[in-house]
């Protein structure tokens, strides 16, 4: 009696552990199914909304000169570059297509699409997700806006495809983890019941942690099923942090194609007047050197490299009659050059993981006695970036030809920086570009023979 007493008492327990592994297991099948098909359908339309937000920055200056050949080749470099584009289109204010990457829309008016409930984005740009009556692919429309005037917008379609296939690997891992864990957990639970309980109760804990966010690591008690059951949970884990890396690295991928579209920019910038061909590359090198004198670390010196080539990629905004006169600025002409500064950070500030290059943009014309612009910093509280840059831009300026004045020596500019050490350039900074020139003599050569 005692021994069916005890089978009937063990079959219970059983019974109840492996039904309540069930349904926690399915609680959390479910809340990781759909925690994880948000997350993968939130990284692809903030993609999609990087796209068509740094689609809509280039726009302005092409719609404004009525460049649509520009316009043209904007949105084509954007479908090619992405797989999953299906479209890119450009249209005025009245909804007329400019450009389109089906050259048989151009030219026509935009067709209304029935649009769901309007997303409305973080920094007010008021984006829009548009679903097509096939369920094929999503639109988002950015408005293309200049000094706070609409010009148009721009629409992307983005294939669902990609998105509809990530869901599905998603599901299907999870619920074959989760069968390895369940099959486990029965099995380690009808033979050894009475060992069930600091398993359960560390799968307890491991699923109340991931549905806070945080990775767990559970402990293995022995090595026989319910060990086997415990380390199944971990695998799992480990494959959706995996999961999750590879979305963050689908993200730095996004990042990278920015900042390489944004190289192109400031390449672009420099080529609008001869006189300035490669002078972001230029001081580029120099602040290098600067940073490399400094001790600055792998990943210090790559934001600063960055940094520089951003350094004038506000002059995408300073008119042409400006930024190739021939001659000195008047003042109202040196006002519209100076907010060059500033426009920069308001192109860097379209993407969050630009954000880190912005102060060294925007301060890199400040003074070291607080005479600059365009906040007044003085002293240590101008980024050291901003003031490695601001004595590389310098020193590649004084050294460069003008219509309006000849380069000057490797020696004369030197000495030009010693003169405002301490007025407008940081002495520090100062006194190690002194130390990089005598350590790099065939630097010193190169700006004394360039053109």
């Amino acid at each position: 009696m005692k021994t069916s007493l005890h089978r009937t008492l063990r079959f219970k327990i059983a019974l109840f552990i492996i039904i309540l592994l069930l349904v926690t297991a399915s609680i959390f099948s479910l809340l990781t199914i759909q925690t994880m098909n948000r997350y993968i359908f939130d990284e692809v339309l903030k993609r999609a909304e990087s796209l068509s937000k740094s689609t809509a920055a280039l726009a302005p200056y092409s719609m404004l000169s009525g460049d649509l050949l520009g316009i043209d080749n904007i949105v084509s470099k954007v479908k090619e570059a992405n797989s999953d584009v299906e479209y890119v289109a450009v249209t005025d204010v009245h909804g007329k297509i400019l450009a389109h990457t089906d050259i048989t829309r151009r030219g026509s008016l935009l067709e209304p699409s029935r649009e769901d409930t309007p997303k409305e984005d973080g920094d007010g740009s008021g984006m829009s997700e548009v679903r097509s009556a096939t369920d094929n692919y999503f639109e988002l429309t950015a408005p293309i806006v200049f000094k706070n005037k609409p010009l148009g917008s721009v629409i992307i379609g983005v294939n669902k495809s990609v998105l509809q296939h990530a869901r599905a690997e998603t599901r299907r891992r999870i619920e074959a983890g989760l069968a390895i864990v369940i099959f486990l957990g029965i099995g380690c639970i009808i033979v050894l019941s009475s060992l069930v309980t600091r398993p359960i109760k560390e799968l307890s804990r491991g699923v109340r942690e991931l549905r806070q966010g945080r990775r767990a690591k559970l402990r293995i008690y022995s090595h026989d099923e319910l060990g086997g059951l415990t380390e199944g949970f971990n695998e799992m884990t480990d494959l959706i942090s995996k999961q999750q890396e590879s979305l963050s690295a689908s993200a730095q991928d996004l990042e990278e194609a920015y900042v390489s579209t944004v190289k192109v920019l400031s390449a672009a910038i420099d080529a609008r007047d001869p006189y300035t061909l490669g002078h972001s590359t230029r001081v580029s090198k120099l602040s290098l050197k600067i940073g490399e004198m400094l001790g600055f670390s792998h990943t210090e010196l790559e934001e600063l490299e960055i940094a520089s080539l951003f350094h004038d990629v506000g002059k995408l905004k300073t008119p042409d009659y400006v930024l190739l006169k021939e001659g000195p600025l008047n003042p109202l002409e040196h006002s519209e050059m100076s907010d060059h500064a500033e426009q920069g950070a308001a192109i860097l500030s379209r993407a969050k993981s630009l954000h880190k290059y912005i102060p060294a943009v925007r301060h890199h014309h400040e003074w070291f006695n607080g005479e600059g612009y365009p906040d007044g910093l003085r002293g240590n509280d101008i980024p050291l970036h901003a003031a490695i840059i601001a004595v590389a831009d310098a020193f590649d300026a004084m050294t460069s030809t003008r219509t309006y004045k000849k380069p000057r020596s490797c020696e004369e500019a030197l000495r030009e920086l010693n003169r405002y050490s301490g007025k407008q350039f940081s002495p520090r900074v100062v006194e190690v570009f002194h130390q990089v020139i005598e350590s790099h003599p065939s630097l010193a050569e190169h700006f004394a023979n360039k053109s």
